[in-house]
């Protein structure tokens, strides 16, 4: 079975790992992109107190730091578990709650940071969220990072992408 997007066909969990990295890399990069126009160039400012402004600041510290970590670490310990995983189903569908979860979590955390710079009037807060956005750039789950972090075959992915996978065989 093919299951070439352009066929309309495409598995399910392929589906959801699609529009959950999408829906979150690029939420995060509109919302950072917003956030940014907004504390930069607008004539309007939210002045916060000094300790708010502060407080803000370190809370949006540790959450950056505590989703970038959670990413990472998340990562080293899900991926090998997912690729030990029987059935490419199971892969699958383990790997859109992984990717899900990552992207929507970290889409919220970037929010947050956002609505706290604009808030606070503080621009260092944005680079946080950048921070926070470029994790999700690096791990962005293209046919190819999905192949090596399920351990797929070349066989099973030219059944879930069709044309779009381009294999490594006969190149050496």
């Amino acid at each position: 079975m093919n299951n070439d997007s352009s066929h309309g066909n495409m598995h399910p969990a392929v589906k959801k790992i699609r529009t959950a990295s999408k829906a979150g890399l690029w939420g995060s990069v509109g919302v950072v992109i917003a956030a940014a126009c907004f504390v930069l160039a607008s004539p309007w400012r939210f002045y916060a107190s000094n300790y708010t402004a502060k407080m803000m600041l370190i809370v949006a510290t540790v959450l950056t730091v505590g989703v970038v970590s959670s990413v990472l670490l998340t990562a080293r310990k899900r991926v090998p578990q997912l690729r030990q995983t029987d059935g490419l189903d199971a892969k699958l569908c383990g790997y859109a709650s992984y990717i899900g979860g990552m992207y929507w979590t970290t889409l919220l955390a970037v929010v947050v940071t956002c609505i706290m710079a604009v808030l606070s009037a503080q621009s260092q807060l944005l680079m946080l969220a950048m921070v926070s956005t470029l994790v999700l750039f690096l791990t962005y789950p293209n046919i190819y990072r999905i192949k090596v972090d399920l351990g797929l075959s070349d066989e099973e992915m030219k059944n879930l992408f069709g044309d779009k996978y381009i294999s490594d065989e006969g190149k050496d």
